[in-house]
């Protein structure tokens, strides 16, 4: 299985890789297409880092001032991610191909632009594989039906924003060789410039979708329906379970899902016996929803008068732990 860090780990290292002979290849040729790639790969990279730095910030673990840890981490600097992705990667690209759409073509020798967009090419496709590997894992281990519904269902925002680069660094690449060969057969600059145009405005979308995921994951994001399917059979299975009341679900990160519900019981249990009861029910929900780390569980028992139910007893479970800062 491939993991999220790996995925990162590897598409930072091709974009560093290729951002400098990028800029080399720009210099020497002055086609406008391999300025955009440059940019491109040198946003990746930084975002790469700070993708990085969610990581390591998100493993900090719980505290008296992150009670329920900094999991979050991540989705936000995801989002960051994307806002440098559009503002940067994407708006300059766009600009300077429209600068270039009345400027000179650039030099009619164009070897090392193929050279580097081959090698680029083959860096970014290696990037792509890896993350297409760490999509199918999360896609196998979440049950999703397809890729597309794990990009719109995975809560790793971490994955689903490095491997989005990686696809549009191949796609970009792709681009950027066809503007390049028909720039240097015709002499017209308009096609390196579109070119370098149609990247940015590919990388502003995909961006704009990412940062619409990321921020619902930060606003507080439930599990999938599936998963939620999951917890209420697991709850409702339990013996002495009369009816689930409320249930209501957060990711506080990708591998970390607090569960808050409200569970009526029956009348004749016994305290003891309805706080086994809920050790049962806590068990069985991460035995089907492993992420689920925070589990709190609001006993009810009995029925009072006008058939409104009546709180006789409450049960926390929490399966994390707190340490002071």
């Amino acid at each position: 299985m491939v993991s999220t860090r790996v995925v990162v780990l590897v598409s930072f290292g091709a974009s560093l890789a290729i951002a400098v002979a990028k800029f080399v290849a720009y210099l020497s040729t002055g086609n406008v297409s391999m300025l955009s790639q440059t940019y491109y790969s040198i946003s990746d990279a930084a975002n790469q880092v700070l993708l990085l730095l969610g990581f390591r910030l998100s493993e900090a673990g719980a505290s008296r001032k992150h009670p329920f840890g900094r999991g979050k981490e991540q989705y936000f600097f995801a989002f960051v991610v994307t806002v440098l992705l559009f503002g940067i990667a994407g708006f300059a690209s766009v600009r300077e191909g429209y600068a270039a759409l009345d400027g000179p073509a650039g030099t009619t020798d164009v070897t090392i632009n193929y050279i580097v967009l081959g090698v680029a090419l083959v860096f970014e496709s290696y990037a792509f594989y890896t993350s297409y590997h760490g999509l199918q894992s999360e896609r196998e281990a979440a049950g999703f039906t397809s890729l597309a519904a794990t990009f719109r269902h995975s809560k790793d925002a971490p994955l689903l924003t490095a491997a989005t680069e990686n696809i549009v660094a191949v796609i970009g690449v792709v681009v950027a060789i066809l503007g390049v060969y028909l720039t240097s057969q015709t002499g017209d600059p308009v096609y390196d410039a579109t070119a370098s145009i149609v990247i940015g405005l590919l990388l502003m979308a995909l961006a704009l979708a990412l940062a619409w995921e990321n921020r619902s994951l930060i606003v507080g994001e439930g599990v999938t329906r599936t998963e939620h399917r999951a917890i209420v059979d697991a709850i409702e299975s339990a013996d002495g379970v009369a009816e689930l009341l409320d249930l209501r679900t957060m990711h506080l990160g990708p591998d970390s899902v607090l569960v808050a519900c409200d569970v009526r019981f029956d009348p004749d249990l016994e305290t003891a016996t309805i706080e086994q009861t809920v050790d049962v029910i806590e068990a069985r929900i991460q035995d089907r929803v492993p992420t689920a780390d925070r589990i709190y569980v609001e006993a009810e028992t009995g029925v009072a008068a006008g058939g409104e139910t009546e709180t006789e007893t409450r049960t926390e479970s929490n399966t994390g732990t707190n340490s002071e800062e």
